[in-house]
């Protein structure tokens, strides 16, 4: 009988398949056949090169790098036996975004019904999947996602809140045309996001009727941003207003906020500001794209902070007057106003506001990279399916953001430098043994692809 023996010559270590015969009397061990070498512990087999066989060539790297960060944040175990065509979704649309129709063909030329375990997927079955995940208690998913990400950014005790809407085809929710913020007139579906300060994590998401006022979504999303734990909120102006200020304050938490010039707080404070008077460099903060000049006044058990931008003066009352305002009507144009109740300075809080970019980008990736916008399935079920399925592809490239943080590479950008990357099925015709490379073109990505399989 056969078995394989170790030879080491020098520092190498070979393996040969030996067999023990006797020969007058003796035991002799003749090699049938050298196998290969063994290095860090693995075996390498030999193979002859005019043996060896192409059995397939297929779309693999980011393939690998989506999966990988999917273990990482531990999304398979959240779905049960529904994880893995929950997943093919995700990974396809990060990838690619095939329509539904057309998943079933895409899915054939990856590694995604390897890696996830799949014999056969159907467009029945995909949508299917997307009615069973409109289904789950998707607060217990946020926060199991959310309890993996904490331990990259766990000094974060700050949340940012935004809503955005989207457009939907069919009438299955119901609902009324309403223009949305580009302009068109559609059947809107209103979606909030909280996401971390620092890194931009996701916290929660909710979805709300197009006809939803901003300031109620707050309302509803504070109270879950309470539950998580978190002790200060930044939220754009369309969700500020007196009352909601009096709900941090019961709550004892910091807020940040925009408010709309009301024309009570236009009488009680941008009145009061003298252009000549702001205007100086005593009252000036630098923000990334423009300087601004404010000043503060009491407010709220906290502070008002008038914003003076004279470069968005000019461009606003241009247009304006071209749309036939009077100066009355453009008198307060380059004027905004943002309310804190924390211990920062004004300059602080100005541009914590005006520079809370992190949740802007959350919803361009959800809504570009994402396509998140148009949904285009019919169903209730399948529309807030479809929804959740941006948010879990959402959580893999904050993290993978958060990955790159050091690197040139956005999530985005290295997904896409990885379509490049392929891995090639080989077999040897004469022993029948198989095997698998990859390979990735730039040696740059090539470590980063790497580092994500060695991240803790």
């Amino acid at each position: 009988m056969s078995f394989i023996r170790k030879i080491k010559k020098g520092p190498h270590v070979y393996l040969a398949e030996v067999e023990n015969r006797r020969v007058q009397g003796k035991v002799v061990q003749k090699v049938l056949r050298y196998v290969g070498k063994e290095i860090n512990g693995q075996i390498q087999r030999r193979v002859v090169t005019t043996d060896v066989q192409v059995e397939a060539v297929r779309h693999c790297a980011d393939v690998l790098a989506v999966h990988r960060v999917a273990e990482r944040l531990g999304l398979a175990d959240l779905f049960g036996e529904h994880g893995s065509y929950i997943l093919s979704f995700v990974y396809s649309h990060l990838l690619e975004r095939p329509s539904i129709r057309k998943l079933e063909d895409w899915f054939g030329g990856t590694e995604i019904p390897a890696l996830l375990g799949l014999q056969e997927i159907s467009t029945g079955r995909l949508y299917e999947t997307l009615g069973h995940l409109s289904g789950l208690e998707f607060a217990r998913v946020e926060d199991a996602i959310l309890a993996r990400l904490r331990k990259y950014e766990p000094e974060s005790d700050s949340a940012i809140i935004d809503v955005t809407d989207t457009y939907f085809e069919g009438g299955s929710l119901g609902e009324r045309t309403k223009r949305g913020k580009d302009g068109k007139v559609r059947q809107l579906l209103q979606i909030g996001l909280g996401v971390t300060q620092n890194h931009g994590f996701p916290i929660l998401m909710r979805t709300y009727p197009g006809t939803t006022s901003n300031i109620m979504i707050f309302k509803d999303m504070f109270t879950r941003v309470v539950e998580k734990g978190y002790r200060a909120v930044i939220v754009d102006r369309g969700m500020g207003c007196e009352d909601n200020i009096r709900r941090v304050l019961e709550a004892k938490m910091e807020l940040i906020s925009g408010l709309r010039k009301s024309e009570g707080l236009r009488r009680r404070f941008i009145s009061r500001i003298r252009r000549e008077a702001i205007y100086q460099k005593d009252h000036r903060v630098k923000l990334q794209s423009a300087g601004v000049y404010v000043q503060a006044f009491p407010y709220l058990r906290g502070q008002l902070i008038v914003v003076y931008n004279p470069s968005m003066e000019v461009v606003r009352r241009e247009i304006g007057y071209e749309a036939g305002r009077t100066d009355r009507e453009v008198r307060d144009e380059g004027y905004s106003l943002i309310y804190h109740n924390t211990g920062l300075s004004s300059e602080e809080v100005t541009r914590q506001y005006y520079e809370k970019e992190i949740v802007d980008r959350a919803f361009k990736k959800m809504k570009g990279a994402l396509s998140l916008r148009p949904i285009r399935v019919w169903q209730r079920e399948h529309i807030e399916g479809h929804v959740r399925v941006c948010y879990l592809a959402y959580a893999i490239l904050a993290y993978l953001d958060y990955h790159l943080r050091k690197a040139e590479y956005s999530a985005i950008d290295f997904l896409y430098k990885l379509r490049r990357g392929y891995r090639i099925h080989l077999k040897d015709r004469k022993s029948g043994y198989s095997w698998k490379t990859d390979v990735i073109l730039e040696k740059k990505l090539s470590k980063l692809f790497d580092s994500l399989q060695a991240a803790a």
